[in-house]
């Protein structure tokens, strides 16, 4: 897993609160986000999204990621 990558999938299902508008955004297929997300939960040992059928929103430890996600991101640019 490429955790940059999943990085920057994980700041925009964050930003836009859905996995559908991510994905279109993204212009990558909504399963594909969603594994990403898995993947890189397991690989932190910790749930970064509370899923539900109308809405994605992040948890305490899922908002801390956020943060340092945005943080990295931003000095890789």
């Amino acid at each position: 897993m490429d955790k940059i990558h999943a990085m920057q999938v994980f700041v925009r299902v964050a930003e836009m609160q859905s996995f559908t508008k991510a994905a279109e955004s993204l212009g990558l297929p909504k399963g594909s986000l969603s594994r990403q997300i898995q993947a890189l939960e397991n690989s932190l040992g910790s749930r970064l999204l509370q899923r539900t059928t109308r809405r994605v929103q992040l948890t305490h430890d899922g908002q801390v990621y956020f943060e340092r996600c945005r943080d990295v991101l931003a000095t890789l640019e």
